[in-house]
């Protein structure tokens, strides 16, 4: 459970660190979420973004095949829908695609799902951040005469629907993504946030799943809400509910507690930290064997040396520039533990 707590405390003090700078790793952090609770509850999602209660999974889809990677995509489901096997296609979208506009981005994922797959495809882009996806036309059209290409997918903008069904609902996959819904308009937003994290605290797992599902409800909520009020409602719900943290009040060691969040926090913050410097030079430099670079990392302790390396895994012009640097840092990180 302490894990788990400590979890639910780094979303915040590692994200509101750099909010400001929105970098690839913050959404990348969005997507990452995204993807596991599509992945745990395929149900739900194929569900809610169909419309159609009989949708059965057949399986969940390796999108790490090179088939697929190149592309980038974020979840394939294969799918019996009315009698017919089909693929479904989810893409979490946390703000617009600046770069390619996401016609284009949508258009060549479902081309990409149909020759990997040879079924139908049904494909989605669902956006996380309420001013996302507003332009969004839902199709690609290319009119050349005798070269017609259409595509057309389902925009789904989270902020467009109404939450208190999906807290009535009790869809699993669905209740972390409630807090960038529509709240009741005579709510106020913190009761709303309260609501959220009630409902995801009333789903039924042990208390290591369900502090990494309140996790995830603060990463996802921090889009919208400051990362304060998530993080206080979220630890008042799980004082209040826990036995073994009322167990440890009772006694009188609420230090204890304190002391073994704090150091959670900090060991959670590091593996934040250290995940997005792998994302990152895995996507600028198509870096798939990344162990050693992982292996090093594990021997740098302090968070401000990771958020350095962070920022220079970013910028630094080659995956050799970026070995010199966390050569010196490891040495450095070395000198000052003795």
């Amino acid at each position: 459970m302490r894990k788990g707590l400590a979890r639910v405390c780094t979303a915040s003090v590692s994200d509101m660190a750099q909010r400001q700078e929105r970098t690839v790793s913050n959404r990348r952090q969005y997507d990452t979420v995204s993807k596991v609770l599509i992945h745990q509850n395929p149900e739900d999602w194929l569900q809610f973004s169909l419309g159609i209660p009989e949708a059965e999974v057949i399986e969940v889809l390796e999108t790490e095949q090179p088939t697929v990677r190149s592309n980038r995509a974020d979840s394939f489901i294969r799918a019996n829908v009315r009698e017919k096997e089909v693929i479904v296609h989810l893409e979490m979208q946390t703000h617009d695609s600046r770069e390619v506009p996401m016609p284009y981005r949508m258009a060549g994922y479902a081309g990409r799902g149909i020759e990997s797959f040879q079924l139908p495809v049904y494909s989605h882009v669902i956006y996380l951040h309420p001013r996302a996806g507003r332009t969004d036309p839902g199709e690609y059209v290319q009119e050349m005469q005798d070269y017609e290409i259409r595509v057309r997918y389902k925009v789904i903008r989270l902020y467009d629907l109404e939450g208190s069904p999906f807290l009535e609902g009790g869809m699993k996959g669905l209740i972390p993504f409630t807090p960038l819904m529509k709240h009741p308009e005579n709510m106020e937003p913190k009761e709303w946030i309260r609501q959220c994290v009630e409902a995801a605290d009333s789903v039924p797992q042990d208390d290591i799943a369900k502090a990494d599902y309140l996790a995830d409800l603060a990463i996802l909520g921090g889009l919208v809400f400051d990362y304060p009020t998530i993080r206080e409602t979220i630890m008042e719900t799980i004082m209040q509910e826990s036995s073994v943290i009322q167990h440890f009040l009772q006694k009188g060691i609420e230090q204890g507690i304190e002391q073994g969040i704090e150091q959670g926090i900090e060991q959670g913050a590091r593996k934040i930290l250290i995940e997005g410097i792998l994302e990152n030079l895995e996507v600028r430099f198509d870096a798939r064997n990344l162990q050693a670079v992982a292996s090093t990392l594990e021997y740098v302790d302090d968070l401000q040396r990771l958020r350095q390396l962070r920022r220079e895994a970013l910028q630094t012009p080659s995956l050799e520039a970026f070995w010199q640097t966390l050569g010196l840092i490891v040495t450095t990180n070395g000198d000052d533990s003795r």
